[in-house]
């Protein structure tokens, strides 16, 4: 039996076919690059790092100090043991100096501050007293009056009742000068100072607080070398001279006096002193201001003053008085000048006399009159001088400095003053020192 032939296959058949083994073909070949890709390793990639502010170790250390600082210190601190150490290190002539020309502080104007929490570690102590003391701090021996301080500002009395002979003449001022030097020249270098000369005026040694390098407390000897000192016979400089400092004197109505110790205070607050020591007699005089009211009744009392003594000078009863008073004049100056010789023979100055000389004769005829004039009376110098303290220190987070006063022989009431002026603020002393002998001029 024959097998029946076969039907051959339909265009449709063989499409199906290839169709199917192109898909197997691409799937195979597709499993393939997967398996491919997940067992190979990626492909390695390199990416900078953002950058990142990492603190040096030497500003981390000082970090830390500063820290510790702030819990230890009142007062806000602005410097590394850095600074400071290089202050040291540092030529002169780039520091702060009192002379004609002031150049730029090394620290751009701000102190040296360094505490008790160890800041100052790797400086070294300095200092004198009875122990050692951080950089910055000095200890000073004021007259008998020992304190330790960073920014110390010296106030000295230059008035003319500070030489008169009660006090030592000017030998005793001399002495007062020399030992004022030899207490800035121990001051530690790493101190801040300042000298502040008071009569109706205020001097100041330098612009702002100075660091007390050698280059800075060298100068002291020649710049307060002219206050009060005699040459040819005749006295250098008669109190302040230089008027170079106006502090802000706020809602404050002071208008001359010949004991600014309201100026002179306000001056030591404005330079952020923390110790302020101050020599003086005691006797402060600070004169308020006048309305301009009184000022024209004033002239026109001195416009009639004029006329009456025009008409006394040309009477014939003014000129007896006249010729009697220049009689008495001439005598009195015959017994001035007696004085002055022997004093010369005992190499001592002529004398001086706060308000003018002593014991010479009035002048006949009307009186000139004076000025209406009006003081204020200590109770108020004080209460100012507490509230610029407050605006200055207090409104900034810092400690109210210590006032350190020592009287100068004074009298009963120069005491007085004496005890209240060092109570204005917290820690204050004061102490009396009697006269030095005029006998020993070193």
């Amino acid at each position: 039996m024959s097998t029946p032939p076969r039907r051959p296959r339909s265009t449709l058949f063989w499409v199906i076919v290839i169709s199917a083994g192109v898909h197997v073909l691409v799937g195979v070949i597709f499993a393939s690059l997967k398996i491919y890709r997940y067992t190979q390793p990626p492909e390695a990639t390199f990416s900078s790092p953002l950058p990142t502010n990492r603190v040096p170790p030497a500003n981390l250390e000082y970090r830390v100090q500063m820290q510790q600082l702030q819990q230890s210190s009142a007062r806000p601190p602005s410097q590394t043991a850095g600074q400071a150490e290089s202050l040291l290190n540092q030529s002169l002539d780039s520091l702060d100096s009192p002379g004609a020309a002031f150049g730029t502080s090394a620290l751009g104007g701000t102190p040296v501050v360094v505490g008790g929490s160890g800041v100052g570690r790797g400086i070294g102590k300095l200092g004198g007293g009875g122990g050692k003391l951080d950089f910055g701090v000095s200890a000073v021996d004021f007259f008998g009056i020992k304190k330790q301080g960073e920014r110390v500002v010296f106030i000295v009395d230059s008035g003319a009742s500070m030489v008169e002979p009660e006090r030592g003449d000017l030998p005793g001022y001399e002495r007062v000068k020399t030992e004022l030097v030899q207490m800035v020249e121990q001051l530690s270098p790493g101190t801040f100072f300042n000298i502040i000369v008071f009569e109706r005026a205020i001097d100041l040694y330098a612009p702002r607080m100075v660091v007390a390098t050698q280059d800075n407390t060298s100068q002291v000897a020649d710049w307060i070398a002219p206050y009060w000192r005699l040459v040819d016979g005749k006295f250098k400089e008669r109190g302040t001279f230089r008027k170079n400092y106006d502090p802000q004197m706020v809602d404050w109505n002071g208008a001359g006096g010949s004991s600014r110790v309201d100026v002179a205070l306000t001056a030591a607050l404005e330079l952020r002193a923390d110790l302020i020591f101050m020599i003086t007699d005691g006797t402060p005089s600070v004169r308020q201001g006048r309305k301009p009211e009184e000022d024209k009744r004033w002239r026109q009392r001195v416009e009639r003053f004029e006329k009456d003594w025009a008409r006394f000078e040309s009477s014939q009863k003014g000129q007896k008085a006249l010729a009697k008073y220049e009689e008495a004049r001439s005598a009195w100056r015959a017994e001035r000048d007696r004085v002055i010789a022997e004093r010369e023979a005992r190499g001592l100055p002529p004398v001086v006399r706060e308000g003018g000389s002593r014991g010479a004769p009035s002048r006949p005829g009307p009186s000139r009159p004076s000025r209406p004039t009006r003081y204020y009376d200590l109770d108020e110098v004080i209460k100012y001088v507490r509230g610029r303290a407050r605006v200055l220190y207090e409104s900034a987070g810092a400690r109210l400095p210590t006032l350190n006063v020592v009287g100068y022989s004074p009298n009963a009431r120069g005491s007085a003053v004496i005890e209240a002026l060092a109570d204005t603020f917290p820690d204050g002393t004061h102490r009396v020192m009697s006269t030095f002998d005029a006998s020993r001029v070193d």
